[in-house]
């Protein structure tokens, strides 16, 4: 193996290493983004979304979801997540955001991430080439 190609790999380990010690962040949304909607105190919403890509290889996939439930699930990406907050009457439901690394074999494979509890809102994939 090719030394340079080698450290280049062991480079990114170290950083997708780094990224799983990282908790995920949950913030409010800013009211001139998008309206203030108050939180119904049980809520049992999901959403999914199929990842596209058109040949194999590393993918960063990145998103944000808006939580709707005071447990979050993300599934479907390497490194599942699951986010807990406490809601308070009346209050915004924050958006947090999800970092995962993919090796994906066939196109077809692509992962569908679901999100129970919360809704997607932004979904990115972006291949990682190594130069």
């Amino acid at each position: 193996m090719d030394r340079r190609l080698f450290l280049k790999l062991t480079g990114f380990v170290a950083a997708a290493s780094a990224f799983e010690a990282l908790p995920v962040s949950a913030a409010p949304i800013d009211e001139s983004v998008a309206p203030a909607r108050a939180m119904p105190p049980a809520v049992d919403a999901s959403s999914s979304a199929r990842v596209s890509v058109r040949e194999p290889g590393l993918y960063q996939v990145s998103g944000r979801v808006r939580l709707d439930a005071p447990l979050v699930a993300i599934d479907g990406i390497t490194q599942s997540q699951t986010i807990s907050w406490a809601a308070a009457d009346g209050a915004e439901r924050p958006i947090a955001t999800f970092l995962s690394f993919e090796q994906i074999d066939r196109p077809e494979l692509a992962p569908r991430i679901t999100v129970t509890g919360g809704q997607i809102e932004a979904l990115t994939i972006t291949p990682i080439q190594f130069v």
